[in-house]
């Protein structure tokens, strides 16, 4: 080759590199939000458009999904589903094994969900029938939500689980359309095998998260930090169950109890995660203080934004969850689906070591610059002192007594191992 075509030649190949490889280096360091979803989540049910459903969910989780992959918001090979209408689509996640949820329910409770028998005690949670296909739905809605976290963790990054439905389980008997307690189930779960030292789950939902509480109360690997408007009669605070409920009602415009609501959130949420260090945050993302408490939609997108952006400055992975909603599903499906593209956003332009703080000029907007990010002065438009309280808490003799009595009743309802195993191989011939 002559000496001018030789020089050519490897100048045009140097400079392919260059050009190359920034391109290649985008493409394996752009963080991506994994989202998991199972045709088999609603069991087959479908309900009306509003109300109960939002509540049952079998309507609204299919719904979300079809809205995610229909905009565009995540690529199909960010969504972990068996759908057949998804091309290129990333492997769906296998239901969540059968100790992981005797490590959270009783053995009489399970065997109910998994037979249908004896008939209140499977459908305590509030709906109306029970079949094989809704509890195998039940348990890849908990094994979704388990994959996701553990992505979430090896990924240092934000994934999601389309399904909801957890936090009103108790230990023995469903509630408020809750069967399964996923959280403190997946919890537990990343605890046991050794994957977190601590999971906190924060929960937005309008109604207080007392199933949780139930479930993992005197844990201090787990803790559960409800922020509320409806009390539910959980157990009160403790060391590792903070209880804070806000006081909708005192305020008349939106804009104030939007900004209250916000103020709260963003009063308490820093110095816990500083203080407690968890290795995971399941989110909650509860669109129930819309239709429930008056809280707006902006206000709930922009408290996603927030919540997400604190996770992520503090360099935590989080894995958020579909929760109670009654406005029609199209509204539901809207809010839904700002979730998505609030932690899409975050993703892309927050990065670990952030800084957060005050100045954005509308309570709804928010704005990056080089290392920090800006959020409104919600406090500001509080007159007075911030419409919360926190309920009172139980002593450390109290919850020990608490404890104690969970283990009885675990140890009560046991049945044999043989008898478990083979009611939960017959959901999964």
């Amino acid at each position: 080759m002559p000496g001018h075509l030789f020089v050519l030649t490897h100048l045009l190949l140097f400079a392919g590199l260059i050009l190359l490889r920034p391109m290649a280096s985008e493409g394996t360091e752009k963080p991506r939000q994994e989202i998991w979803y199972h045709t088999g989540y609603p069991g087959g049910v479908t309900g009306p458009g509003r109300g109960i459903s939002a509540l049952m969910g079998p309507t609204k989780m299919p719904a979300v999904f079809e809205a995610i992959w229909r905009h565009r918001l995540v690529e199909p090979g960010q969504l972990h589903t068996d759908s057949p209408a998804l091309p290129g689509r990333a492997p769906a996640a296998p239901p969540i094994d059968l100790e992981s949820l005797r490590a959270v329910h009783s053995d009489r409770y399970l065997k109910a969900l998994f037979t249908g028998h004896p008939p209140n005690l499977a459908t305590s949670q509030g709906l109306p029938v029970w079949n094989e296909n809704i509890a195998r739905g039940w348990l890849l809605n908990v094994g979704g939500l388990y994959r996701a976290s553990e992505t979430a963790i090896n990924k240092k990054t934000i994934t999601a689980n389309l399904g909801h439905g957890y936090h009103h389980a108790t230990v023995d008997k469903g509630m408020g359309f809750c069967t399964i307690n996923g959280l403190a189930v997946v919890a537990k779960k990343l605890v046991h095998i050794g994957k977190a030292r601590r999971v906190m789950i924060i929960d937005l939902d309008h109604h207080e998260g007392n199933g949780t509480a139930e479930c993992v109360l005197g844990d201090s690997s787990i803790w559960n930090v409800s922020i509320y408007g409806t009390n539910m009669g959980g157990p009160p605070a403790a060391s590792n169950n903070h209880l804070f409920q806000v006081h909708h009602g005192s305020f008349d415009k939106e804009v104030e109890r939007d900004a209250n609501y916000l103020a709260v959130i963003s009063s308490i949420l820093i110095g816990l995660i500083q203080r407690l260090d968890p290795d995971l945050i399941l989110y909650q993302a509860g669109m129930d203080p819309h239709d429930g408490a008056g809280i707006s939609g902006n206000a709930l997108a922009i408290r996603d934004a927030y919540v997400f952006s604190l996770f992520r400055s503090m360099d935590k992975p989080v894995t958020w969850v579909l929760a109670g909603g009654y406005s029609d599903l199209a509204t539901l499906v809207r809010l839904h689906t700002e979730t998505v593209r609030m932690a899409n956003e975050v993703l892309a332009r927050v990065k670990p070591g952030d800084r957060i703080e005050k100045g954005a000029a509308n309570p709804y907007q928010w704005s990056i610059h080089p290392g920090v990010i800006r959020f409104f002065d919600w406090k500001s438009l509080i007159q007075d002192s911030l419409g919360m309280s926190a309920p009172s808490s139980m002593s450390e003799g109290q919850v020990r007594d608490f404890v104690a009595a969970r283990h009885r009743l675990l140890e009560k309802q046991r049945l044999s191992d043989d008898e478990m195993r083979s009611a939960y191989r017959a959901l999964f011939p």
